[in-house]
């Protein structure tokens, strides 16, 4: 087999962000399930980085800790480099690599305080992830924390004819035209002898999907000769022989098995063995991807010390998500379904996080509550409204460097660049961004004043070719057009502007 392993590299990946996987994000779910990481002077690993855009946001929200990637593909490597550079990230180093050689001498990198795999243990041959779970194995230091987020049964399940009729169809053609070719022919299956959606319903819902999501994020989801989705089972036993121990989730109301159904959690509660368990979890939930935390010898704080590192978390008020309408709930869903979160309850953390500059630390919400049996409840409040985006963590952190990705990004967007999020370094990550949001933050970055803002947002459009649309239709008309930049010139000042700059983004 050739330097690919049966990956499909013919096209490079998004250029994405994955919150979960940010280093203030993942401290909070070890604390909240038992473990304590570092959190001043680390070192993290991301092991198959993509084009580098999310480390180089978790390097900018930690610049006294060091960041590496590794990536086989020299596209993506290329790219990490230069924007890297362009940006003036220091913390951060790209390598180009193969999992397979990396695993047969790994002292070349020095050890890690936490890894980091963002979707790929199961789209890679099965020797390159033997090698990838032995690098992280040997590379991790001990109480050392690891994420993994994989495809997993029961949720692909109905998936599996589609993917295999892509990699048949790439015996003759590659990238999205096998891709095409296999939902075209899906298409007449679906219309004209339906028995194979009958019988896996979860089909049809995938096969909609397909029209609305990124084609460069496509390819690289259903054209690996190697895509295989596992049971959690599986992965638990398979990272245990590289002295990796699961944890627990990091998608953080999967924390909660309270949540669950009250027949569920009895099932649950009955069965002795913690991986049945798990497995059933998922079967409950029909889960098809999953975001896991792994250690390497679990570092769990005396209860005292543990108290005061949660106590310690300081969380603030989003702007860019505003509280659900008077007299709803928080409703917040993931693999467990709906969670409606109790208002009065879930409004009081809000007003305290959201009453200064300075948010509020986890003692802070606790202390206000009368009855100290509240502590749990608070715990599991907070990580909803995390996980849902009505709350921030807050970092101390200078953000010079984050204003400088921002601009360079900013510029970049203006030129063509695809670039989606925005750098928020003391909210230890990034927030999604719209196109023309991109063109009128290069408005601030560059200076123009306020009144020139439309003509230079106009223009940008123009130069790259875009319109404007209303209601899924394109705008024709040259007053629309400025009508509706106008409000959205407006909207952006208001909240996501004063977002940015609160967050140490410009």
């Amino acid at each position: 087999m050739d330097w690919k392993h049966g990956y499909f590299a013919e096209k490079g990946y998004t250029f994405g962000y994955y919150a979960e996987t940010m280093p203030i994000r993942l401290r909070w779910a070890g604390l909240i399930q038992g473990h304590a990481c570092p959190f001043t002077g680390f070192r993290y690993l991301d092991a198959g980085c993509g084009q580098g855009l999310n480390l180089i946001m978790a390097a900018v929200a930690h610049p006294d800790s060091e960041f590496v990637g590794i990536d086989f593909l020299p596209e993506h490597i290329a790219h990490a480099r230069a924007l890297a550079l362009s940006c003036g990230v220091k913390n951060v180093t790209f390598i180009e690599g193969d999992f397979v050689e990396l695993a047969a001498d790994p002292r070349v990198l020095g050890e890690f305080d936490y890894a980091v795999c963002h979707g790929i243990t199961t789209w890679i041959a099965p020797e390159v992830k033997s090698a990838l779970f032995n690098l992280i194995g040997k590379v991790l230091r001990p109480g050392g924390l690891f994420y993994n987020s994989y495809n997993t049964f029961p949720g692909w399940l109905g998936t599996v004819p589609f993917q295999h009729l892509v990699l048949l169809e790439q015996r003759g053609r590659t990238g999205e035209k096998a891709l095409d070719a296999a939902r075209e022919s899906c298409k007449v299956l679906g219309e004209c002898a339906p028995g194979m959606f009958n019988a896996l319903p979860a089909l049809e819902s995938r096969m909609k999907a397909l029209e609305n999501q990124d084609p460069a994020y496509l390819v690289q989801e259903y054209n690996n000769h190697f895509w295989q989705p596992v049971f959690v089972s599986q992965m638990i036993d398979d990272l245990a022989n590289s002295k990796l121990n699961y944890l627990g989730t990091a998608t953080l109301p999967e924390a909660y098995d309270n949540l669950l159904p009250k027949p569920v959690l009895d099932l649950l509660d009955r069965q002795g063995d913690a991986i049945v368990r798990e497995q059933l979890r998922d079967y409950a939930s029909n889960q098809s991807f999953r975001r896991d935390l792994y250690v390497k010898g679990r570092r769990q704080p005396w209860p005292g010390e543990l108290a005061t590192l949660i106590g310690d978390f300081r969380v603030g008020v989003s702007l860019l998500e505003a509280r659900p309408a008077a007299g709803e709930p928080y409703a917040i869903r993931c693999g467990t379904g709906e969670t409606k979160g109790e208002r009065k309850f879930y409004d009081a953390i809000m007003d305290r996080a959201g009453a200064g500059a300075d948010g509020a630390t986890i003692h802070d919400l606790i202390n206000r509550r009368k009855d100290p049996r509240d502590r749990g409840g608070v715990l599991q409040a907070v990580s909803m409204l995390l996980y849902g985006g009505w709350l921030v963590p807050l970092l101390d952190v200078n953000g010079a460097m984050g204003a400088a990705v921002n601009r360079h990004l900013a510029a970049a967007v203006t030129s063509g660049a695809p670039y989606r999020y925005v750098s928020l370094p003391r909210f230890g990550g990034a927030a999604p961004m719209r196109d023309t949001d991109w063109f009128m933050l290069d408005c601030r970055c560059r200076g123009v004043p306020a009144k020139d803002w439309l003509v230079s947002v106009n223009a940008a459009l123009r130069r790259l070719n875009r319109g404007i649309l209303k209601d899924g239709q394109p705008v024709d008309s040259d007053e629309e057009r400025d009508r509706i930049l106008a409000k959205g010139i407006e909207e952006f000042c208001a909240v996501r502007l004063k977002q940015i700059e609160c967050a140490g983004g410009a």
